[in-house]
């Protein structure tokens, strides 16, 4: 995705993480989460559910995070994620993710699970989990 990675990773919960609330993570997405942390990135979970209802499915889900924000609005916590951490990059599902992170000035990378696809040619995207961590961190930054 990048030269040199992110400080951070801020992911989308329902449809990146998780299909859904209450559900399993989607293969491969906790050991990714945690390897990008042991790797030294920051890694925040920013969803539009109420903070609350994504932070217990977080911890349900045992997927481990710096931070689980709920919000109303995505684009301006990403704004301050940036602020705050430097690097960045938002992977989610939908085409408010991609815009979300366009206007917090963050790349995208859409989750294509599940045979989704892209949100336009040129988009970015990753089919499983193992695939998204090496284009964030790239190949041999992996714990």
């Amino acid at each position: 995705m990048r030269e040199e990675a992110p400080d951070f990773v801020a992911v989308d919960w329902n449809g990146t993480v998780v299909p859904f609330f209450g559900l399993p993570p989607y293969p491969g997405a906790r050991a990714a989460l945690a390897g990008l942390r042991a790797a030294g990135m920051l890694v925040f979970v920013v969803s539009r559910a109420r903070g609350a209802v994504v932070q217990a499915d977080a911890a349900r889900a045992g997927v481990a995070a710096d931070a689980v924000i709920g919000c109303e609005d995505k684009a301006p916590v990403l704004s301050d994620l940036r602020a705050q951490h430097g690097r960045g990059v938002y992977l989610g599902d939908t085409a408010a993710d991609r815009l979300a992170a366009a206007e917090a000035g963050l790349p995208f990378l859409q989750a294509c699970l599940e045979e989704q696809e892209p949100l336009a040619p040129d988009q970015a995207c990753f089919r499983d989990w193992a695939e998204a961590a090496l284009l964030i961190a790239g190949p041999g930054r992996m714990p």
